[in-house]
């Protein structure tokens, strides 16, 4: 059999099966056509680090410039990085973020740091695909980190509400207060945590005390490495946290940022072809603010936070369209979320008080098709200018963020269909991944 064949092959059992399996559901009982929660957490960002020059969002202020001593003339101006690699880390503990807050100044950046690497920007020159999906989804630009401080604390936020007084990333004390896990187990809701499996910054999970005793739910935990597998078996739970797959596509600086950008689009690209698609909710958002300048003072809603702002980007097939949410939400939003989608109490005063962020759907429209990216739209223009294509779900599309040349681009989420459809598809999906592999483009 030639190499071709024998790829075709594979590509059609593989959708075949994909379109067969059954997938045993909880609906929700809240009436939100929403049965799927996918929350991706990539660290140590700003929103004006990456957003601050994006069109209409609350970003970079004009003329605005930090002293680089205390007290000193404001000379220090936001400039592009102009590079997908940051040249260091800065400092982001509890101490120098509140040096850096200065009582709501926000003025204590530079000399802090003890680097103007804190003001530079990354914008659409490295991650043009966070840019294009703030174009056509929901891009939050009042949506704070839940701790002026590193990742831990805020990862506890992310899945408990609270995080116990920890501001540090000392995980060696045993975590007695309940999590979203405990909530989800018992409702009867599935769920995964898509993280190496021992303790860190990324997985509080084993330090919980519901964890330690109940080797039931250590088995919730996956590596991340398994969600492809997962999607493509019909086994994707009711609510997946998915961790970095390792530090390279973190973002944590100085990690490539256009890397880690690249992974996520395609973790991102597998859920929008799966028959997960029409019932899912996706949330991209940065763990903490990792040193970087952020221009807007965090309200202090009690003596652990909000901390500094970071990105957060909602996608769905009922997202609202282009729509820049000014909410205030922080990550205890997305418990809240999730609690308003399976009915659940809330595990903490912080996220009882939170908005749910519903407001950044519309789940009266008709479900929107997926943007699979690279995408048939003009390169580097937001919002986003779609080429004009024959109404075919396989279409060919220049793709001018890659290299110039032209590829397949999939307009459709995969489903079931005919045999012929199916090989069409299957053909499409060899020649995106063929191109990119090609051209260096993606990181897979």
């Amino acid at each position: 059999m030639s190499r071709l064949s024998f790829s075709l092959a594979v590509a059609v059992v593989a959708i075949i099966l994909i379109s067969s399996v059954s997938v045993p559901q909880r609906a929700s009982s809240s009436g939100i056509p929403i049965q799927h929660v996918i929350v991706i957490v990539q660290e140590n960002h700003t929103f004006d680090n990456y957003f601050g020059t994006y069109p209409g969002a609350n970003g970079l202020p004009p003329g605005v410039a930090l002293p680089a001593e205390p007290n000193g003339t404001a000379s220090v101006k936001p400039f592009p990085l102009n590079r997908d690699v940051p040249p260091r880390d800065v400092c982001h503990s509890w101490g120098c973020a509140h040096a850096e807050f200065d009582g709501g100044k926000m003025d204590g950046f530079v000399f802090t740091a003890g680097s103007v690497t804190t003001m530079g920007f990354f914008d659409y020159h490295q991650i043009p695909y966070y840019w294009d999906y703030a174009s056509q989804y929901v891009l939050m630009d009042n949506y704070f980190s839940s701790v002026a401080g590193p990742s831990l604390p805020n990862h506890l936020y992310l899945v408990a509400g609270q995080s116990g007084g920890i501001v540090t990333n000392d995980h060696d004390t045993t975590l007695s207060f309940p999590s979203i896990f405990d909530e989800l187990q018992s409702s009867g809701v599935s769920w995964r945590y898509y993280a190496q499996q021992y303790a860190s910054g990324w997985n509080p999970l084993p330090v919980f005390k519901s964890f330690v005793a109940n080797p039931s739910l250590m088995k919730g935990i996956g590596d991340t490495s398994a969600l492809a597998s997962d999607i493509v078996a019909g086994k994707l739970p009711s609510v997946s946290y998915v961790m970095p797959q390792d530090e390279r596509v973190s973002e944590h600086p100085p990690q490539n940022v256009t890397a880690g950008q690249d992974w996520v689009v395609g973790l991102v690209d597998q859920i929008m072809r799966s028959q997960f698609w029409r019932s899912s909710a996706v949330f991209i958002t940065w763990d903490d603010y990792g040193g970087w300048y952020d221009h807007v003072p965090p309200p202090q809603v009690d003596k652990y936070g909000y901390g500094f702002r970071v990105p957060c980007l909602i996608i769905s097939p009922y997202a609202k369209q282009g729509f820049i949410d000014p909410t205030l939400a922080d990550h205890s939003s997305i418990l809240k979320f999730i609690e308003t989608v399976f009915n659940l109490r809330p595990l903490a005063a912080r996220d009882a008080a939170a908005s749910n962020l519903l407001e950044a759907f519309d789940f009266s429209q008709t479900p929107r098709a997926p943007l699979i990216l690279p995408g048939s739209y003009l390169a580097e223009h937001y919002p986003l200018t779609f080429l004009a294509s024959p109404p075919k779900t396989v279409q060919t599309a220049v793709d001018a963020k890659s290299t110039g040349s032209t590829i397949l681009s999939i307009s459709q989420p995969i489903s079931g269909g005919d045999l012929e459809s199916s090989l069409v598809l299957a053909i499409a999906v060899l020649g995106v991944v063929a191109a990119l592999r090609r051209f260096g483009r993606w990181r897979w």
